[in-house]
């Protein structure tokens, strides 16, 4: 009796495995589809936009300088105040540069006398040909002595070159000034205003002259200017690798300043068509490379190609190989894929 219960219950276990192995190999053999969203593929040509920030400043600046030295008698205009061409800005004490113009005066004088009298001698045959000679030649040193005299007196004093602004002054009234050292840095309002800044040199590569920029200020988030880029460097800057851009502003009524910040879009020209696609189409992404799978047309298997891979616009991808003939690309689903998958279920983006 023992015996026959032991071996119902053994057959009883062989048929719970067997059942068992019989439902797994069942659902081995049933591969669920996996469900996928698919999108087109672009071609054509897509814009480039640069983001950088900048500095403003005129179009013509100047450190300007009194062309002798001196004691400095007057300042004439503050830091911000805007001037007038010719306006006077600062003169230097003129009591030196007066008498060294009355000294150069007095020299011509006598010596253009004496000249005078040595060739009226020399018509005479009383004076030679050497003595007028000489008396010549220190007339014309005598007046040369003058004009420099006079033309350092009149550059003792700073006026503006333009109508502008003053942006920064550097000295004060009483200080001692060497010839050259800048008093005054002016900014003109008479030339456009401009905005440089750096670039990078692969973004260098893709501007040309010409290139047209939005520019923002955070004194005026609400409001943008216009501008063409107007200058690009031929060398990079030592200090940072960067290349430096200038782009002239249009003419706007926004009261501007040297040295506001400027966030500048730059929207280079782009003549060469390529594809694009979702960013989500890029799986196993590293540096320029990655893959995409695709649909071929009237198939259910997705296809894995490698791609290599140029910028990122948005949540859109640039593609510089050559996808002709790929219509769509798998966006969703696709991390879920191999190259034996059986069936998709394709849902059409």
């Amino acid at each position: 009796m023992l015996k026959k219960a032991f071996s119902d219950l053994a057959l009883l276990i062989l048929l719970i495995l067997s059942s068992a192995c019989s439902n797994k190999s069942t659902d081995e053999q049933t591969v669920k589809p996996v469900p996928v969203t698919t999108a087109p593929v672009r071609y054509g040509i897509f814009p480039e936009t640069i983001e950088r920030s900048g500095l403003l400043a005129t179009g013509s600046e100047a450190r300007l300088s009194f062309k002798v030295g001196g004691l400095i008698d007057r300042i004439l205009v503050d830091v911000g105040a805007f001037v007038h061409k010719g306006q006077l800005l600062a003169v230097l004490n003129l009591s030196e540069i007066n008498a060294q113009v009355e000294l150069a005066r007095t020299g011509y004088e006598k010596a253009r006398r004496d000249h005078d009298r040595v060739s009226r001698l020399y018509g005479d045959s009383v004076a030679t040909l050497e003595h007028l000679q000489d008396a010549k030649t220190a007339f014309d040193a005598a007046k040369a002595s003058l004009e420099i005299a006079r033309f350092n007196l009149k550059h003792a004093r700073i006026t503006a070159p333009s109508d502008g602004r003053i942006l920064k002054r550097f000295l004060e009234e009483n200080e001692m000034v060497s010839p050259g050292i800048p008093v005054f840095y002016f900014g003109s309002s008479a030339e456009n205003w401009i905005v440089k800044l750096g670039v990078t040199d692969r973004e260098l590569v893709k501007l040309a002259i010409g290139d047209s920029a939005r520019v923002r200020f955070d004194a005026f988030p609400d409001r943008s200017v216009a501008g063409l880029i107007t200058g690009i460097s031929e060398s990079a800057d030592s200090r940072n690798g960067t290349f430096e851009i200038e782009i002239t502003l249009e003419h706007s009524q926004l009261r501007l300043a040297s040295g506001f910040v400027a966030h500048v879009t730059l929207f280079p020209k782009e003549n060469e068509p390529h594809y694009m696609i979702p960013v989500e189409a890029l799986l196993e992404a590293e540096s320029d490379s990655g893959f995409i799978y695709y649909l071929p047309d009237s198939a259910l298997k997705p296809v894995k190609i490698p791609v290599r891979v140029g910028r990122i616009a948005g949540n859109q991808v640039i593609i510089l190989s050559d996808l002709r003939g790929i219509k769509k690309v798998i966006v969703a689903g696709n991390a879920y894929l191999t190259g034996d998958t059986e069936i998709i279920q394709v849902e059409s983006d």
